[in-house]
């Protein structure tokens, strides 16, 4: 006879598990709902500074529930303390969350110390953007970097983050590289990163126990191909 299992209770809603839910969307999908985003702001300003500063700020507001919900779902209301922790976590963990791979490239850079990059071949919302020549040097990639600045803020390290092309000999489209810099006082003297460090490294630097968080969770979408 096959025994029936009980069903676990909870007293508490609080207690529950968050549930993982479907992990992937259309890319379809996603490139039409980031094409609409971009024409809508694009309808709102006047300038190409203006419209990276909207997409940045959009951004922001999914890296910040973003950080909540991993928190809460990988690791245990836990987070990242220290520098290189929290720059390991978002080239890992976030990134593979939202775009289905760690990103390429973590460096450090070699003239600043309280410079960081995250680079991307071929960085998704740049993926299939043609830009008119009128546009310049316009960067999607800024909606990124708005995420990357919600998090870091989120989790306690103030920063100011950039998206930028940087031309690659012999290839067509130039890679995005997002560049990260904190404020002085943020920066750790024992945490060196060496340039050209992968940030696999750094996979298994501690976390430590968060305060009390927020429970306003947003889904975050690893972008499929279907």
């Amino acid at each position: 006879m096959i025994g029936v299992g009980k069903i676990k209770q909870y007293t508490n809603v609080l207690d529950k598990p968050l549930s993982k839910g479907k992990q992937e969307v259309s890319l379809s999908a996603f490139a039409f709902l980031f094409s609409e985003l971009v024409q809508y702001n694009q309808t709102q300003v006047d300038n190409i500074g203006e419209l990276e500063r909207r997409l940045e700020d959009a951004g922001y507001a999914v890296g910040a529930r973003v950080l909540e919900l991993l928190c809460h779902r990988e690791k245990g209301n836990r987070r990242e303390t220290r520098l290189l922790g929290i720059l390991s976590f978002v080239h890992s963990t976030v990134w593979k969350v939202l775009f289905g791979k760690v990103a390429d490239s973590l460096e450090k850079g070699t003239e600043h110390e309280d410079e960081y990059m995250i680079s991307e071949k071929e960085l998704l919302v740049n993926r299939f953007i043609s830009i008119p020549k009128d546009m310049g040097a316009f960067n999607c990639g800024a909606f990124v970097a708005g995420i990357v600045r919600g998090v870091l803020d989120s989790a306690g390290f103030p920063s100011v983050v950039t998206a930028h092309f940087v031309p690659v000999e012999g290839q067509q489209r130039p890679r995005t590289t997002i560049l990260i810099k904190f404020a002085e006082e943020e920066t750790v003297l024992d945490m060196h990163l060496k340039p050209g460090l992968t940030g696999a490294e750094a996979a298994n630097e501690p976390s430590y126990p968060a305060g009390v968080m927020g429970c306003s969770i947003l889904p975050c979408w690893n972008l499929a191909t279907s």
